[in-house]
């Protein structure tokens, strides 16, 4: 596939966590973690399956990843980012929600929120990164 856009959505995703890393404004940062996760989800992808994934929902994603590796028999791959799922869920449930609660809801988030979301996403990148080196499709 074509690594121009996925080259781009990482990049997107990386600058976004690297600005949630500095900046103080706790909220914006936790919209911006949950961002640079959805893009990079995005970004993985469309370069394994050269489609362009619609939606926001983080662990909807993921699990649209989950299936479709383990579709092209990527089984213990797609059971390595479920697990990840399951072990993450109240992060990605806090990141979901930023979406939408950083700029227009009540909730506010600390320093705490921001650290376990920022440790969350890294981890995730990791494993996506792994994926992307183990998976030979095409």
């Amino acid at each position: 596939m074509s690594g121009i856009y996925s080259n781009r959505l990482r990049n997107r995703a990386l600058n976004a966590l690297r600005i949630a890393e500095n900046i103080d404004d706790y909220d914006l940062a936790m919209f911006l973690i949950e961002q640079a996760v959805q893009l990079y989800v995005k970004a993985v992808y469309f370069e394994l399956f050269g489609v362009k994934i619609r939606g926001h929902g983080i662990r909807e994603l993921l699990g649209f990843l989950a299936k479709d590796l383990e579709s092209q028999n990527y089984k213990e791959l797609a059971r390595r980012l479920r697990d990840f799922v399951t072990e993450n869920r109240d992060v990605l449930i806090t990141l979901e929600d930023a979406y939408i609660e950083s700029r227009y809801g009540e909730i506010s988030y600390d320093i705490n929120d921001v650290s376990v979301a920022l440790r969350t996403a890294r981890d995730l990148i990791t494993l996506l990164n792994d994926i992307i080196r183990n998976v030979k499709l095409g």
